[in-house]
């Protein structure tokens, strides 16, 4: 099977190779470079400057059964990109005044619980709202296709998480409100509203809803990678209406992009709200506007979100001091290959978002770099030590994804030099970036650690 694989992807690789034109830039070379080392069977981009549409591609194959190439018309999946459009749509409806934003969404939803009392409409578009998230839960698949008291009935139960504008937890629930809200104050179906007043106003024309029961033409098919071979995606899907629904192209997604960066699609007091970070009742700011996350990458802003759903990847990233915008489609389901992509074509713009404007942060060490190290070198070996590792990270090193992980990360060498170069604090906790250097490759981990010692997460943040 390993032997007829790697045939495979070096068949796709000549056929990636031979789909670029004579003249290939460096975006060419660095999307085919990543396809084939993180097999992505297709990928689309767009690249945005100043408005100006510089880069608008497919790569790749839609389906790999068919032997369908990519194109700028091919439909993808674009998961929890969704979620700022959905944000547009409560933001129009506000612009109507049959939206208030700090309005308790029972005002909005009947047979809300007692619990949701406090809720507004801001908590909802900023994950603080405290609703439990549903995609953790049975009872929400697609096929069920739940009305709206059914949907408000199964999730009443479940008690809040934190008291609402208290602190942030990522919420799908979020978002299925939210379109549930569009429904009863618009009066039309979720989709139907999106294509009246967002798609089809702004030239959309092949963005839509991706409900497997309609035919959409020129939609990619979902794909796995797992255990050295390519897989369909899984066919049981989660109910995501506003949370993460929509399919879209690329030629769609760059007129959103300038849609989102222009003045005539939003009021300017929209788009304020838009990209405003949320401030929780202590008076402290989140990461989060109203379907956007609002961070810094080396003194760059970055406005944008990823997407996630079976057998997609997608992100949206904006960085609003230079102009640059780019978005980024995959058929593939590997976690963060969308965004992951998406920022090292941005650097391709942004020379100084390089991971080597980094600077080693020695003072708070303590230890913790050797820690690291030692955590590192058993997790590229897929041998987790319990010894600086937590139970729980020990367990999620684990599953095959994260085996396929770390053999992919190994395979550019260990690591030559290790350096923390930076410490980010928050109430929850403290974080630690470390980059680690094998020559071919840099890597920026992302290390928290328990009241022991020990590494409790370990996540990998951005490579280069």
């Amino acid at each position: 099977m390993k032997l007829l694989m790697k045939r495979y992807f070096a068949g796709i690789a000549v056929l990636l190779v031979l789909s670029v034109p004579v003249f290939a830039d460096k975006v060419d070379d660095y999307v085919l470079g990543q396809m084939v080392e993180r097999h992505v069977p297709g990928a689309a981009v767009a690249v945005i400057q100043k408005g100006r549409v510089v880069k608008l591609k497919g790569y790749g194959l839609a389906s790999v059964e068919f032997d369908v190439p990519v194109t700028v018309d091919t439909v993808f999946e674009i998961g929890s990109v969704s979620k700022q459009m959905t944000a547009a749509a409560i933001l129009l409806l506000v612009e109507d005044g049959k939206v208030k934003l700090d309005e308790k969404i029972s005002a909005y939803l009947p047979g809300t619980p007692e619990t949701w009392k406090d809720v507004t409409v801001r908590h909802l578009l900023t994950h603080s709202s405290g609703v439990k998230n549903y995609t953790s839960l049975d009872g929400f698949e697609l096929s069920r296709r739940l009305t709206v008291n059914q949907f408000i009935a199964k999730l009443a139960p479940h008690p809040l998480e934190f008291t609402p504008g208290e602190r942030n937890i990522y919420s799908n629930s979020g978002f299925n409100l939210l379109a549930l809200i569009v429904e009863s104050r618009s009066g039309m179906k979720y989709i139907d509203f999106m294509r009246k007043r967002i798609f089809e106003p702004l030239g959309m024309t092949k963005t839509t809803d991706r409900d497997p029961q309609f035919i959409v033409k020129k939609r990619a098919n979902g794909y796995e990678w797992s255990r050295d071979r390519l897989s369909g995606r899984d066919g049981s899907l989660t109910d995501l209406t506003g949370a993460g629904s929509i399919v879209s192209t690329i030629g769609d997604m760059a007129k959103w992009a300038n849609a989102v960066g222009g003045s005539k699609f939003l009021t300017p007091a929209s788009q304020a709200e838009w990209w405003k970070k949320f401030v929780f009742n202590d008076g402290k700011e989140s990461v989060y506007g109203f379907g956007w996350r609002i961070s810094d990458v080396r003194s760059h802003e970055l406005v944008g979100h990823t997407g996630q759903t079976a057998g997609f990847g997608a992100a949206h990233f904006r960085y609003p001091v230079s102009g640059t915008t780019v978005v980024v489609l995959t058929n593939i389901g590997e976690i963060g290959v969308g965004g992951a992509i998406a920022i090292g074509i941005a650097k391709l713009y942004i020379p100084t978002m390089s991971l080597r404007a980094m600077k080693p942060v020695t003072a708070e060490d303590d230890g913790k770099g050797a820690t690291f190290a030692s955590a590192l070198s058993s997790r590229l070996e897929n041998r987790p030590d319990n010894a600086v590792m937590a139970d729980g990270l020990v367990r999620a090193m684990s599953t095959q994804r994260a085996k396929d992980t770390n053999t992919r990360i190994a395979s550019f060498g260990s690591a030559k030099k290790i350096e923390m170069v930076g410490v980010e604090r928050s109430e929850a906790r403290t974080s630690y970036l470390f980059m680690a250097d094998t020559g071919r490759r840099m890597f920026l981990w992302r290390v928290a650690f328990d009241v022991s010692g020990k590494i409790s997460e370990m996540n990998l943040e951005e490579e280069e």
